[in-house]
C-alpha cells in the first residue's frame, strides 16, 4: 500500500509539472507574439495621432543607360527604371541595368562583368569588378565601356567620383587599351 501511494505521489508530480512546463512555455510564445517585436517590421515612431516609418522610403527614377551596337560604333542612350534607398544602392542599381542588353539590337559593354562591391562615401563611388575573359572587348570596346559608365553615373548629382577596382586592384588599364584614372572625377 505504501508502496502504490508513493507511485500515485510521484505520478501527481509528474502530471502537474508537465502542465506547469506546457502552460510556462505557451505564456512565453504569447509574450513573444504579443511584444511588439519588430525584427520583420519596419520600426515605427508615434507622434500625437500620427503614426511615421522610419525606414528610409524607397525612390524610383528612370535613368539614362548607355549601350554600344553590336559593331561598337558608337553609344546609343536608353531609359531604364531603378529602385534605391541611398546613392550606394542607386548606383548599384545603375551598373546593374549597365549589365542588361539594350533595344533594337544594342548590347551591354558590362553584360559578362562581375560586380564584386560597392562602396560610396561622401559622393565617392568605388566599384569592385572582375572582368572575365569573355567580358574584353578591344581599344573601342573599353573605350566605349568606361564612356558608358561615366555617362550612366555622373547624371546623378549625389555622385562625384567613380573608381573602378579590378578584383581588388587599382588596374593602370581596365581591358588592356585605356588607361584607368582612379578615381575618374566628373568632368
Amino acid at each position: 500500500m505504501k508502496h502504490q501511494a508513493t507511485i500515485r505521489l510521484l505520478l501527481v508530480m509528474l502530471a502537474v509539472s508537465i502542465v506547469f512546463t506546457v502552460s510556462a512555455c505557451g505564456a512565453q510564445t504569447e509574450m513573444k507574439q504579443g511584444s511588439g517585436s519588430t525584427d520583420k517590421q519596419p520600426a515605427t515612431a508615434v507622434t500625437g495621432e500620427q503614426q511615421t516609418t522610419t525606414a528610409p522610403a524607397v525612390k524610383t527614377e528612370q535613368i539614362n543607360v548607355y549601350y554600344s551596337d553590336k559593331e561598337l560604333t558608337g553609344l546609343h542612350e536608353q531609359k531604364a527604371q531603378i529602385q534605391y534607398n541611398n546613392t550606394k544602392q542607386k548606383a548599384e542599381e545603375a551598373f546593374k541595368q549597365l549589365q542588361k542588353d539594350g533595344v533594337n539590337g544594342t548590347m551591354s559593354l558590362w553584360k559578362n562583368v562581375q560586380l564584386l562591391s560597392v562602396k560610396e562615401e561622401g559622393g565617392a563611388v568605388t566599384f569592385d569588378i572582375h572582368i572575365p575573359e569573355n567580358a574584353r572587348f578591344g581599344a573601342p570596346g573599353e573605350e566605349y565601356a568606361l564612356e558608358s559608365i561615366q555617362k550612366t553615373m555622373f547624371q546623378f548629382d549625389d555622385i562625384k567620383s567613380i573608381d573602378l577596382l579590378v578584383d581588388g586592384e587599382k588596374a593602370d588599364s581596365l581591358m588592356g587599351h585605356e588607361s584607368l584614372d582612379h578615381p575618374i572625377m566628373r568632368q
